[in-house]
């Protein structure tokens, strides 16, 4: 019985100090390889670039989620603006240095190839060109 009591107060003391499992997060801690203050001052230039460099990627992540959102619903008007606005911001991103800019140009024209299909569906199919007589 002593035993049990024991071996019940162990877990549960035990219990009591284990590290609790946190998820993984990058926090701007200064590491031990800086030695010189132009080491330290891009250590804070490069944490401050990658949260600014992530509110952009989100951006046109968002931006080009909604435009394939508005696509898929067969919703034009709002398919053009969505558009308009997500490869706007992937120029800016890629003018501040965030995307390549063949990756920025393959984007927008997988895009706009959406809402251009979308455009010809809604009038009824692609128009037919005439012939030309020579």
């Amino acid at each position: 019985m002593v035993r049990r009591l024991l071996a019940a107060i162990a877990v549960g003391v035990s219990a009591a100090f284990a590290p609790t499992v946190q998820p993984q997060r990058r926090v701007a801690v200064v590491p031990q390889m800086a030695n010189n203050p132009g080491a330290l001052k891009r250590i804070k230039q490069s944490e401050r670039n990658r949260v600014a460099n992530a509110a952009w990627r989100s951006r046109v992540r968002t931006w080009t989620r909604k435009t394939k959102e508005a696509v898929d619903a067969g919703d034009v008007d709002a398919a053009k603006e969505c558009a308009r606005v997500a490869t706007s911001t992937i120029d800016r991103a890629t003018r501040r240095g965030i995307y390549h800019k063949n990756w920025a140009a393959r984007n927008k024209s997988r895009l706009s190839k959406k809402v251009i299909g979308l455009i010809l569906e809604s009038k009824g199919g692609a128009p037919k060109a005439e012939p030309v007589e020579a």
